[in-house]
């Protein structure tokens, strides 16, 4: 019985050391209270605000990466240094050799300028192209109505323009006069 006791008891070890050893697990960079401005020709485009982030770099990893495990929120700006739009998210993580940012779980964007709402459980930004866009079911809210859009939707960064996949849902609609 001892020697199963100290089989075990070595082996949980080793699991233990093994994980501490693996360097994709054990960030570079830990920061807590973390505020990051990024500017574009002296022009402030984006604020990011997070309690956590978490820096894997390329020499320590495979897939180099910035996390942010208790969520984020993003502020992007307009060049009049207007809030145009904001990003939230209970979880965020940033693949630094794609240039590509992943939001999860109750992501909530939200557009000033045409003062809409979008709600989803992942989405993604592909910031050189300055585009986001979800495979998961979307709701947008707007004051002329709420859409449900089963298949995911792609925008704009500051999403003032967007497609729905197999949408559904109730909106007003203006009526024009027909023209001959």
């Amino acid at each position: 019985m001892i020697g199963m006791a100290l089989l075990v008891s070595c082996q949980k070890d080793i699991q233990r050391i093994e994980s501490l050893e693996n360097i994709d697990t054990i960030p570079a960079i830990r920061a807590l209270g973390v505020e990051t401005i990024y500017s574009d020709s002296a022009f402030v485009r984006l604020r990011l605000s997070a309690p956590e982030m978490k820096e894997f770099p390329e020499a320590d990893s495979l897939d180099p990466k910035i996390e942010f495990p208790l969520g984020l929120t993003a502020t992007f700006f307009n060049k009049a240094i207007q809030i145009e739009s904001t990003l939230q998210a209970e979880y965020a993580i940033y693949h630094t050799k794609t240039k590509v940012f992943e939001a999860r779980n109750n992501v909530i964007v939200k557009n000033f300028t045409e003062d809409q709402e979008l709600r989803t459980d992942q989405l993604w930004w592909e910031e050189e192209k300055e585009r986001i866009w979800s495979d998961m079911p979307v709701t947008i809210i707007t004051e002329d109505g709420t859409t449900t859009g089963d298949g995911g939707f792609e925008a704009d960064q500051s999403f003032s323009w967007y497609r729905i996949r197999r949408n559904r849902g109730q909106m007003k609609v203006k009526e024009q006069p027909e023209t001959p």
